[in-house]
C-alpha cells in the first residue's frame, strides 16, 4: 500500500512543484492491501487531484499509510479550503463540484468514482474538515 501511495505522489510532484505545494508521505508503514492495483492507483490519484486543487500556493498535501486490526489506512491531509458541513453531506454525489475561488474545478466525478472503487473492494472513505482549515481524507481497504 505504501509503495503504491508513492508511486502516486511522485505522478503528482510535478503539479506541487508548480504551485509551491508540499507533497509528501510522512509515514510509509509496510503492508499489503486486497485492492485492485488499477482502482487503487485511481483512487490515490482522484484524491491527490483533488487535495493539490483545493490546496492554495504555498500549502501542504501530507499522505500516511498505517495498518489497524484488519484494514490499511491512507489518510491524505491538506492545507486547502476545507468543506462546510453542507458540503461534506453531498460528498460523492457524481457531479457534485465544489468551486472555489482561484481554482478550476472538473465534472465532479473523481471524488464519487473514488468511493465507489473503495466500496467495491470492500473498503470505505471517510473525510474530516472544516471550512477553511483544510481536510482529511481517509481510505480504508481490508488487509492481507
Amino acid at each position: 500500500m505504501a509503495q503504491a501511495v508513492g508511486a502516486s505522489i511522485e505522478e503528482h510532484l510535478g503539479r506541487a512543484f508548480s504551485r509551491r505545494i508540499s507533497l509528501s508521505l510522512a509515514c510509509g508503514e509496510p503492508g499489503q492491501v486486497r485492492a485492485d492495483p488499477r482502482a487503487l492507483r485511481r483512487i490515490l490519484s482522484n484524491l491527490l487531484t483533488n487535495a493539490l486543487t483545493y490546496t492554495a500556493e504555498g500549502g501542504i498535501v501530507r499522505a500516511d499509510v498505517r495498518f489497524e486490526e484488519g484494514a490499511g489506512v491512507v489518510t491524505l491531509s491538506d492545507s486547502g479550503a476545507g468543506f462546510s458541513p453542507c458540503e461534506t453531506k453531498r460528498l460523492g454525489r457524481p457531479s457534485e463540484r465544489f468551486d472555489r475561488a482561484g481554482t478550476v474545478t472538473g465534472a465532479g466525478l473523481g471524488l464519487a468514482i473514488a468511493m465507489e472503487l473503495a466500496r467495491r473492494m470492500g473498503g470505505a472513505m471517510r473525510l474530516a474538515a472544516e471550512s477553511g482549515h483544510g481536510a482529511s481524507m481517509e481510505l480504508r481497504l481490508p488487509r492481507l
